[in-house]
């Protein structure tokens, strides 16, 4: 078996036999030379790969995700080993994987009011999932939340975080006060 190329690896009609073998590679944070820093990245580019994985079907695709993943030219992405490929792609799987597990746990809310919110029309909402932090980040600094949208992912979940925090502990606060 040869360390193909990704273009020689798209070319072949039966992948089988090196499929099979490099499903098994360990995750790797290295590709053409680069590597993901997933909270160095802006937030918007992150919920950005977030929406895209699921939906790639192709290898226009998964080369997009690659260049903002990992900061790689469509050149070397179609360069790169296919060894560095199968690792770099369990890796960044296995981030955003972790990212969304992550951001599940830590910015649910679990309200006795949350049937309320709902009939209230939460529901709706949903289509601004991934900007609603930013604006509500943007109305606390006085910011454009666009602009929130390029800071770092890490900076911008952390502030998420704090805020949520916060807000349960001023709510619990009040909720005791008025006893």
């Amino acid at each position: 078996m040869k360390n193909l190329t990704l273009r020689q690896y798209t070319a072949l009609r039966d992948t089988l036999t090196y499929d099979s073998i490099l499903e098994y590679l360990n995750p790797k944070n290295t590709f053409a030379n680069k590597q993901m820093d997933i909270s160095a990245m802006p937030y918007a580019n992150v919920k950005y790969c977030i929406r895209l994985l699921p939906k790639v079907t192709g290898w226009a695709g998964i080369q997009k995700l690659f260049e903002i993943c990992f900061g790689v030219s469509k050149r070397d992405f179609w360069r790169a080993p296919i060894t560095e490929y199968f690792a770099a792609r369990k890796f960044m799987i296995a981030e955003f994987t972790r990212i969304i597990e992550t951001e599940a746990r830590l910015l649910q809310t679990l309200s006795t009011d949350s049937h309320l919110w709902h009939m209230a029309g939460a529901d709706k909402l949903k289509p601004y999932s991934d900007t609603l932090p930013l604006l509500q980040l943007g109305k606390m600094f006085g910011q454009y939340p666009f602009d929130l949208g390029r800071k770092p992912y890490g900076e911008i979940f952390s502030l998420l975080a704090q805020t949520k925090t916060q807000n349960e502990v001023e709510a619990e606060y009040s909720k005791l006060s008025r006893q």
